[in-house]
C-alpha cells in the first residue's frame, strides 16, 4: 500500500488575526504542533461578501512563523494582486476560477514568481471545467471548496469528496487541497480518495490538544512522521 504524505494548513479565519498576540501564539501552536502551512483566506467583499485582510498581514505573518503560506485569494481580478502577495512572501497562491478574467494568463504570472500556482474550485464548478488546465502543467495544487467560499464555520457539503476522486483520477501528481467542513471523522475518506492537504480551522484552533489533533487530521501518524523526515 502506498501512503501519501499529508499535510495540514490550519486557517486563521479561526483567530484574532488583527490580536498580535493571539496571533504570535497561535502561530507557534500550530508550527510545533506540526502543521506545515498556515492558510491564509483573503475576502474582498466582491467576490465574496466578507472581508478578512489583505497582503499587509501576510507580510507581517511572513516574520512570525517559519511555516510556509498558503494564500488563498476569494478576490475579483486576482492577477492584478499577485505581485503584492508575491512580495509579501507567499510561497503558494490559489485564484479562483470563477474569479479570473484569463486563467491560464493568472497561473502563468503565479508560476513567473516561482510560487506554487493553485487553482480553486467552487462547490457548485465542475471538474470538467478545468481538464485542459490540468494538462498544460500550469496548475501545481487544485484546492476543493467543500464549503461555499467567504464564511467559516460551515458544514461539509455532500459530494465534494468524490469531486476530490474525480481530480484525483484525472492527475495523480497534482496536489489536492480541501477546505471546509473538515473534521477527524470525514478527514480519512478524504486522505483515501486522494487529498494531500488538507485545511481546517476551528477544529485545530479549539483543540484541547492542538498537536493531538493535527496528527489525528493527517492519519498514519507514524507513517506521516517518518515520511516528512525524508521529504
Amino acid at each position: 500500500m502506498k501512503f501519501r504524505l499529508i499535510r495540514i494548513s490550519p486557517s486563521i479565519l479561526a483567530i484574532d488575526y488583527n490580536n498580535d498576540q493571539i496571533l504570535k501564539e497561535s502561530l507557534d501552536l500550530i508550527e510545533k504542533g506540526g502543521a506545515n502551512f498556515v492558510h491564509l483566506d483573503v475576502m474582498d467583499g466582491k467576490f465574496v461578501k466578507n472581508t478578512t485582510f489583505d497582503w499587509n498581514l501576510v507580510d507581517k505573518i511572513r516574520d512570525m512563523t517559519s511555516l510556509l503560506l498558503d494564500v488563498h485569494l476569494m478576490v475579483e481580478n486576482p492577477e492584478s494582486v499577485i505581485d503584492k502577495y508575491a512580495e509579501a512572501g507567499a510561497d503558494i497562491i490559489t485564484v479562483h476560477y470563477e474569479a479570473c478574467k484569463d486563467i491560464t494568463k493568472t497561473l502563468k504570472k503565479i508560476k513567473e514568481k516561482n510560487i506554487v500556482a493553485g487553482i480553486a474550485l467552487n462547490p457548485e464548478t465542475p471538474v470538467l471545467k478545468i481538464i485542459d488546465l490540468l494538462d498544460s502543467g500550469l496548475v501545481d495544487l487544485v484546492l476543493v471548496m467543500s464549503v461555499k467560499p467567504g464564511k467559516s464555520g460551515q458544514a461539509f457539503i455532500p459530494g465534494m469528496a468524490e469531486k476530490v476522486a474525480e481530480i484525483r483520477e484525472l492527475d495523480k501528481k497534482v496536489f489536492i487541497e480541501i477546505d471546509g467542513g473538515v473534521t477527524l471523522k470525514n478527514a480519512k475518506l478524504l486522505r483515501r480518495l486522494g487529498v494531500n492537504i488538507i485545511v481546517s480551522g476551528k477544529s485545530i484552533f479549539s483543540a484541547k490538544n492542538v498537536k493531538k489533533t493535527i496528527w489525528q487530521l493527517k492519519g498514519k501518524g507514524f507513517i506521516n512522521r517518518i515520511l516528512e523526515k525524508f521529504e
